[in-house]
Order: structure tokens, then sequence, then C-alpha cells
């Protein structure tokens, strides 16, 4: 995910896009870059489909298998509250 992004945004920095303020026309002038870079996100973010979904839920059984019965409610509500916060103050 790391180098998708940064392959988007160098690539996007040689054509049209100087500042991040820039990426917000990015649908308009490139449609394909701006589809992969919002599937990016969504998957660091941990939507359900995409593979940052499934990496947190891995981890969450790994840290649950080892015995770490604190520390997975705390990821999984430390998780919530960041989506939470993310979607109510942009």
């Amino acid at each position: 995910m790391t180098i998708d992004v940064f392959a988007i945004v160098i690539t996007l920095r040689q054509t049209c896009v100087k500042y991040i303020a820039d990426l917000g026309a990015l649908a308009k002038t490139n449609p394909i870059s701006a589809i992969t870079f919002s599937i990016t996100m969504f998957s660091y973010a941990g939507i359900p489909p995409l593979a940052g979904f499934y990496s947190k839920l891995y981890l969450f059984f790994v840290a649950l298998g080892c015995g770490a019965y604190f520390l997975a409610p705390v990821g999984v509500v430390t998780s919530v509250i960041g989506h939470w916060a993310a979607g109510r103050f942009p």
C-alpha cells in the first residue's frame, strides 16, 4: 500500500499535482489514479473488503491467540475511535 501511494504521488507530481489540495480535482483530471488512490486509502483505513481490514483482523486474532486478552480489545476500541474521529472531524 505504501509503495502504491508513493508511486501515485510521484507520478502525479510530474503532471498536475503540486500540493495536497490539488488532489481534490484528481477525479476530473486523472480518474484511474483517483480510483487507485481512493482504494489504497480505504485499505489503509481498514474498510472491510480490502486488505487493510484483513490485516487488522489477523493482528487481533494473533493477539488473542498469544494470550494478550487486554491488548486485542484495546486495539479494537482505538481503531473504532480513530475511524469515528476521522469521520467526524476531517
